[in-house]
């Protein structure tokens, strides 16, 4: 009675998650490749799964032209927040990337001291990631 218990309780894998967290780990280039794999026989199970391990530190290994497309449509002041946490060669790409306007308004935020403000920081990324998910849902933007 023992074993048909064990086979009916069995390990309960998530496999999704699983996936996910391992394509978190991931290099860029890995992580297309994988995905694309997956995408020859599930397309939507390829979407969802760029989508939802897709963070700020994915942006950085999207074209000038996606970052170009996704810092567009967010304010300065959000760019500033978000930056201010990200180190200077992801900071200058973005800051060059905008209009001089737009630049010169997030340097003046993300030139602050805003170390008491992390919180502030991390949900101005998400906005950001928002955003970007968003965009590649319109099919304006390709993660992957």
């Amino acid at each position: 009675m023992s074993e048909v218990v064990k086979e009916k309780s069995g390990i309960f894998i998530d496999g999704k998650r699983q996936v996910i967290e391992l394509l978190k780990t991931m290099q860029g280039s890995d992580k297309k490749k994988l995905l694309g794999n997956i995408k020859l026989r599930n397309p939507l199970l390829a979407k969802e799964l760029a989508e939802l391990c897709f963070n700020f530190d994915s942006l950085w290994d999207l074209s000038d032209d996606h970052l170009r497309t996704i810092f567009m449509q967010v304010k300065p002041v959000l760019i500033g927040l978000a930056l201010y946490v990200s180190n200077s060669k992801n900071q200058k790409r973005v800051l060059s990337l905008l209009s001089r306007e737009s630049a010169i308004k997030a340097y003046e935020i993300m030139t602050q001291d805003l170390s008491s403000n992390r919180k502030d920081c991390l949900k101005a990324q998400e906005k950001i990631l928002e955003v970007a998910i968003d965009l590649s849902r319109r099919k304006q933007i390709l993660f992957y």
